[in-house]
């Protein structure tokens, strides 16, 4: 077998079994690569956990409802009369005494801040059902002093 640069053995190497070293090419020393300063230090990143950590155990509203507190004011929706937060468990338990559900009927959130009567024509097929009824929950115009606190405190970009 020839040992020129067109030979399979030696595909890569076209100088066939010759090695030169790499310093004799590279006689200017290598630059270090930029890297540019974080934008946001670890130091910001653990304030910012621990004021969100302050703010969830010092803001603990109570449920009207049933009359616990709320441990997770991302989960919950306003109450239709007075716009406090209420368990969203809460919301549910209120529809499901003033609906009238027929059977094969059950009430699901459908998001933003509504709700939706859907009905299953046959209730073990969970991925055919049609929405009966739509629910507005929430007023879409109008949002709670709580909601906006909230957003304010999750989504400071820096």
């Amino acid at each position: 077998m020839s040992r020129d640069r067109h030979s399979r053995r030696h595909g890569n190497n076209w100088r066939g079994g010759q090695r030169r070293d790499r310093d004799d090419f590279n006689s200017v020393p290598a630059k270090s690569t930029f890297r540019p300063p974080r934008a946001v230090t670890p130091e910001q990143i653990r304030e910012d956990e621990n004021a969100i950590r302050e703010f969830k155990s010092s803001n603990q509203p109570v449920c009207p409802k049933c009359g616990f507190a709320i441990g997770d004011l991302t989960s919950a929706l306003p109450d239709r009369t007075t716009g406090e937060p209420i368990h969203f468990d809460c919301a549910l338990d209120e529809l499901m005494q003033t609906e009238k559900l027929a059977p094969g009927e059950k009430i699901a959130y459908i998001g933003q801040g509504r709700f939706g009567v859907l009905n299953r024509p046959n209730p073990h097929d969970v991925k055919h059902f049609t929405i009966t009824r739509i629910i507005e929950w929430e007023d879409k115009d109008s949002k709670g002093a709580w909601r906006s606190e909230l957003a304010e405190l999750f989504s400071h970009v820096r």
